[in-house]
C-alpha cells in the first residue's frame, strides 16, 4: 500500500477494535435501543458507517452507482426497522474490505485529484477519504459511548 493510502487505512482502522468491542456483547435489543432526545440508535451508527464508507467513495470516486443492502438509505429508513446486529456488523466488514482494495489500488498521485461534493464544493480524493475516516471516527465514538451506558459496569469496553 502507498504511503498516502496507508496513513489513510490505519487511521480508518485505528478505532475499530474499541467499536466492534463495544458492539459485542450487545444485543439486537441494545442495538435499536434509541438514546432520548431523538438519538441515533447504535444500528443507525453502524448503518451508516458503512453506508458512508461506502457510497461516497463509490458515487464520487468511482462513478458506480450508490447501493443499498438493506433496501434503502439509513436516512430514508423512516419506519426504524433495523437489520440484525450480525447483519449489519457483516456489511460493516465487507465494506472494510472493499476500502482496503480501493485505497490499495490508488496512486499517490490520484490523492490530489479534485472532485466535486454536494456538500463541500471542491475537494480532493485525500481529502474524501479524510471525510470517510472522521465519519466512522465520530460515530463509532457515540457507538462507544452508547454501549457503555448499555451494558452494566463491569461488561463496558
Amino acid at each position: 500500500m502507498r504511503p498516502q493510502a496507508r496513513v489513510l487505512w490505519e487511521s480508518l482502522e485505528f478505532r475499530t477494535p474499541a467499536l466492534m468491542h463495544a458492539t459485542e456483547r450487545l444485543s439486537d435489543e441494545d442495538l435499536r435501543w434509541q438514546p432520548p432526545n431523538d438519538g441515533n440508535p447504535i444500528a443507525w451508527l453502524l448503518w451508516h458507517i458503512a453506508e458512508v464508507e461506502d457510497n461516497w467513495v463509490r458515487d464520487r470516486l468511482l462513478t458506480l452507482p450508490k447501493r443499498y443492502p438493506f433496501g434503502t438509505s439509513v436516512k430514508a429508513n423512516r419506519d426504524r426497522i433495523w437489520p440484525t446486529k450480525t447483519a449489519l456488523l457483516s456489511y460493516f466488514h465487507e465494506v472494510r474490505t472493499l476500502s482496503k482494495a480501493r485505497l490499495d489500488q490508488t496512486t499517490e498521485a490520484e490523492f490530489d485529484r479534485r472532485i466535486d461534493d454536494e456538500h463541500f464544493g471542491s475537494i480532493t480524493v485525500r481529502q474524501l477519504w479524510g471525510g470517510v475516516v472522521t465519519s466512522c471516527a465520530w460515530h463509532g465514538g457515540q457507538i462507544v459511548l452508547i454501549a457503555n451506558r448499555l451494558l452494566p459496569k463491569g461488561d463496558r469496553p
